[in-house]
């Protein structure tokens, strides 16, 4: 028997690792040009930063902690795709901006985001769409602590 979301018990943690699992892998498929296996939404997220976010303020945007994000940047440095820049008005921030490498990859990103996005909400009416993201952050936002995820590197959260 399989288990479904309209079972007695829902653990909505588990229905959210399931979407998210599906997610991540058909994301790799649409990405498997790239000589990345993880960490795109860092990249959508430093590039809306414009060379300002700092890696703590990349960390708390993703709500993980700063352990993490620094092996993720490290991961997308190596790679080509982002650059540490040092902070004219505190010499211990390093600011984050993307390389040109990144500019194509991130156009690549955010074609592969809305067709995944499509497919996942096919045969929501636009109202429908808009109600369950709203609901989804609503949700996110009652379980928010200030504690950070530890250890999303190894999960390949695909943030």
């Amino acid at each position: 028997m399989i288990a479904r979301p309209e079972s007695p018990i829902v653990a909505l943690g588990y229905w959210f690792s399931v979407a998210g699992r599906q997610y991540f892998e058909a994301l790799l498929e649409h990405m498997e040009h790239l000589d990345l296996e993880r960490w795109f939404y860092a990249l959508v997220v430093i590039d809306h930063g414009k060379g300002k976010l700092s890696q703590q303020e990349l960390a708390d945007a993703l709500r993980m902690d700063k352990v993490t994000v620094t092996r993720a940047i490290d991961h997308l440095s190596e790679r080509g795709y982002v650059e540490r820049c040092d902070c004219t008005h505190d010499r211990r921030k390093h600011l984050l901006k993307l390389t040109p490498k990144a500019r194509p990859a991130l156009r690549d990103l955010r074609k592969a985001y809305a067709a995944l996005n499509e497919r996942a909400l096919a045969g929501l009416t636009a109202e429908e769409r808009e109600r369950f993201l709203s609901h989804l952050h609503r949700v996110v936002t009652n379980l928010h602590t200030d504690t950070p995820v530890v250890g999303a590197d190894q999960a390949k959260i695909p943030s």
